[in-house]
C-alpha cells in the first residue's frame, strides 16, 4: 500500500498533508478526466458497490516470503518491524537484481490456494474482492505479455507466477465461482522500471529517461487485465502525488479505453493526489474511518487485519471479530465501505488467526447482515448509546438498525428527534416486539436483561416513510442513571484547524484535536430529563442535581494552556497540563455544576490560553450525578 517515501514513518493517512505543492493546474484533475460516459453512467455502474459494503483486499507479492525479514529468513534475517511489510525493499534498501533473486525461489503458490481464499470471502460475508496484481515493486502476478515484462536486464521478468500458472486467472475463476465481484490493485508506481517516477530512492536510474515509455508499459498492463481474464468490476489503483497525478499518467486516454473494453467497471481516486479528493466513483481512506459521513458520495476505507497489508512473520496483532464487526458498523453508518485486507504467506496461505476471526464475522453476518448490506447512512447526528445506526427504505417503509456494541445499563434507548410514526420495535433475529414510547419526538424503548449478541445487538425500528429527525432535538440524552456522556462527534466546533479526528470503530479512537488556536471553540448541546435524585420508587427527590465535570483528555509536552467551561451562568476554569503524549489520556475531574431544571443544556469550553505545541485533545465529557 501507499507510505510516503520521503517519510518512511509516515502513513497514507498523512500523504495528503505532506505532498501538497505548487504545481500547475492539471487539465485531467476531473471527475473522470473527461473519460466520455463515466459520468453518466456512475448512478448505474456504482449500485452494486454502494450495497456490498464489505470486501476482501488481497496483498500478495514477492514480498510475502520476506514477511518483513531481509534476508528473507526469519530466523538469519534481520527483523524489520515497520507496518507495510510489502515495503520490505525500501525498509531495508534492497537493490534489484538481489531483491528478485532471492525471493522468487521462495515464492511457491500452493495449488488451489485462490480457491480457498474466495471460500473465505464469502464465508467472511464479503461481497467482492481486490488482488494486488502488482505492487510497487513492479512485479506482476499476472503473465504480463509487455516486452520489459517478459524479459529486462534489471530483474529478468516481471512475472511470478510459477510456470504453466497464471495467479490473476485462477484468482479471478475462483472468486466468480463462489459469486463475488473481481477487482485489480495496480500500483501506477514502480521501483524498478528505468523510465518510472517515484521508481526507487535515486531516480532516474537510466540518464535521459523518458516517463513516456513507462506510461505506454503501464497501460499494456492494464489492458491486459481488462481483456484476458474475462469481466471484471474494479479498477484500484495505488497512488498519486501533487505532482504526479491525471495527466502523468494519461489517465483519459487510459480510461476511456478501459470503459470501451468493460463499460461496468468502477475505478477508485487514486489516479489523483489526496484520499479524500473528489475523482472518480469512490474516495479511498488508508487505516482510517472518517468522523463523519459524506451525503452524495461513495466511500471504502481499506483497513488491514493486524497492522501489515503484505504477509510478515512478526506482526500479531490482529483484530478480533468484535473489533472488524464494529469497523464494519461504524464505516456503514456513514455511508461507507469496508475493504478489509488479508495478506498470504509465500504459498498463498491466509494466516489462520485471520481467517478464523472472518469466518467468525460472517456467522454474525448471517443473523445481521440485513442491518448492513445494501443500507443507508445514519439519519442521526447523535445517539445516546455506544454504537451506530443503519437505515434502509422498501415499500414505503424504513428500517432503523441500532447497533449495541455495549448493552445499556439502564436497558434502554431514549432517542430525541424522531418525527415518524414507529410500526414496530424488536431485535433483529429474535423473536417478540420491544415495548416502546414515542412522545414528541422522544422515542424509549425498553430492552431485555441481557444482550442477545456477545459482539453487537441490533434493534430494529420499523417507522412509516423515510426518517424524519428534528436536529435540534436529535442530541446527546441523559442517561438511564442520570449521567450525560458527551462524545467528540457529538460536537460543535468553531475557528481555525480544530476537527474531530481519528474517529473509527471504537469511541476510545476518536478525539478533538488540532486546537491551535484561541479563537477555536467547543460547544456541546444535550438534553436532561431529570435533574434531581431519583428515590427508589421512581419519584424524584429533588430539582436541582449537583453533578461532577469531568474531561478525558491527552496533553502532549509542550502543549495546554488556560480553559474555561461554561454552563448558562456557571463557570469552571481549569489550567490543562501535559498528561505525557497526546495518546495519553486522562480523565480529571474539573469541578460541579449545578442543574435546576430539564430541558436542553448547552456546555462551552473556550481557551484563554493555548501552548505552542497545542491546547489538548479531548475524548470525552462527562457529567456524573453526586447526588
Amino acid at each position: 500500500m501507499s507510505v510516503l517515501m520521503k517519510f518512511p514513518h509516515v502513513s497514507c493517512l498523512v500523504i495528503s498533508c505532506l505532498s501538497v505543492s505548487m504545481a500547475a493546474p492539471d487539465p485531467e484533475v476531473s471527475a473522470y478526466a473527461g473519460a466520455s460516459g463515466w459520468q453518466e453512467s456512475k448512478a448505474e455502474r456504482t449500485k452494486w458497490f454502494k450495497d456490498a459494503k464489505f470486501g476482501m483486499f488481497i496483498h500478495w507479492g514477492l514480498y510475502a516470503p520476506a514477511g518483513g525479514y531481509w534476508p528473507p529468513n526469519p530466523e538469519t534475517g534481520k527483523k524489520y518491524p515497520q507496518h507495510y511489510s510489502e515495503w520490505i525493499r525500501y525498509w531495508a534498501s534492497v537493490p534489484e537484481p538481489e531483491y528478485g533473486k532471492l525471493t522468487k525461489p521462495l515464492f511457491q503458490p500452493a495449488a488451489g490456494c485462490t480457491e480457498q481464499w474466495a471460500e473465505l470471502a464469502k464465508d467472511a460475508g464479503m461481497q467482492y474482492t481486490v488482488l494486488t496484481t502488482k505492487h510497487h515493486d513492479g512485479y506482476t502476478l499476472f503473465n504480463a505479455k509487455a516486452p520489459y515484462s517478459q524479459k529486462n536486464d534489471i530483474t529478468g521478468s516481471t512475472n511470478i507466477s510459477p510456470k504453466g500458472r497464471d495467479m490473476v486467472a485462477e484468482y479471478a475463476d475462483s472468486v466468480r465461482g463462489q459469486g463475488l465481484k473481481v477487482g485489480y490493485y495496480y500500483s501506477i508506481i514502480d521501483w524498478q522500471h528505468p523510465h518510472a517516477y517515484m521508481n526507487s530512492r535515486k531516480w532516474p536510474i537510466v540518464k535521459d529517461s523518458d516517463h513516456s515509455i513507462y506510461v505506454k508499459y503501464m497501460h499494456s498492463h492494464m489492458k491486459q487485465l481488462y481483456t484476458d481474464y474475462g469481466k471484471s468490476d474494479i479498477i484500484w489503483v495505488d497512488y498519486s502525488t501533487a505532482r504526479h497525478q491525471g495527466s502523468t499518467w494519461k489517465t483519459k486516454t487510459l480510461l476511456s479505453e478501459l470503459r470501451e473494453l468493460q463499460p461496468q467497471l468502477i475505478t477508485n481516486n487514486r489516479f489523483w493526489n489526496d484520499l479524500q479528493n473528489p475523482y472518480g466513483d469512490f474516495f479511498t481512506p488508508e487505516k482510517y474511518v472518517p468522523a463523519t459521513g459524506f451525503p452524495g458520495r461513495l466511500f471504502e476505507v481499506c483497513h488491514t487485519m493486524n497492522e501489515s497489508f503484505g504477509y510478515s512473520h512478526h506482526d500479531t496483532k490482529w483484530k478480533s471479530c468484535e473489533d472488524v464487526v464494529h469497523l464494519l458498523t461504524d464505516i456503514v453508518s456513514k455511508g461507507g465501505n469496508l475493504l478489509l485486507n488479508v495478506g498470504p504467506d509465500a504459498e498463498g496461505r491466509i494466516p489462520e488467526e485471520s481467517a478464523n476471526v472472518l469466518r467468525e464475522t460472517g456467522e454474525w453476518l448471517k443473523a445481521h447482515g440485513d442491518s448492513i448490506y445494501g443500507t443507508d447512512a445514519s439519519p442521526f447526528a447523535t445517539l445516546p448509546f455506544t454504537g451506530r445506526c443503519t437505515a434502509k427504505q422498501k415499500d414505503g417503509k424504513s428500517y432503523l438498525y441500532f447497533h449495541l456494541f455495549e448493552w445499556p445499563k439502564n436497558k434502554k434507548i431514549m432517542l430525541g428527534g424522531l418525527k415518524n410514526k414507529v410500526l414496530h420495535v424488536g431485535l433483529l433475529g429474535g423473536v417478540g416486539d420491544l415495548a416502546h414510547k414515542l412522545d414528541k419526538g422522544s422515542l424509549t424503548i425498553d430492552l431485555p436483561d441481557s444482550a442477545p449478541s456477545a459482539i453487537s445487538s441490533v434493534v430494529v425500528l420499523e417507522i412509516e416513510g423515510a426518517p424524519e429527525v428534528d436536529a435540534s432535538l436529535n442530541i446527546p440524552q441523559q442517561a438511564g442513571d442520570r449521567s450525560i456522556t458527551l462524545l467528540p462527534e457529538q460536537a460543535t466546533l468553531h475557528g481555525p484547524e480544530i476537527k474531530v479526528e481519528g474517529a473509527a470503530f471504537h469511541k476510545d479512537f476518536s478525539n478533538i484535536g488540532y486546537w491551535l488556536k484561541p479563537e477555536a471553540s467547543v460547544a456541546f448541546a444535550f438534553n436532561v430529563h431529570t435533574p434531581g435524585k431519583i428515590q427508589a420508587g421512581g419519584k424524584v427527590t429533588h430539582q436541582s442535581g449537583k453533578y461532577a465535570l469531568y474531561i478525558d483528555q491527552a496533553v502532549a509536552p509542550g502543549g495546554g494552556g488556560d480553559i474555561s467551561i461554561a454552563m448558562g451562568d456557571q463557570k469552571l476554569d481549569l489550567r490543562v497540563q501535559s498528561t505525557g503524549g497526546w495518546k495519553s489520556y486522562k480523565r480529571i475531574k474539573v469541578g460541579e455544576i449545578d442543574i435546576a431544571k430539564a430541558g436542553k443544556k448547552t456546555l462551552a469550553i473556550k481557551a484563554r490560553k493555548i501552548n505552542p505545541a497545542g491546547l489538548m485533545n479531548i475524548k470525552s465529557v462527562e457529567l456524573i450525578p453526586e447526588d
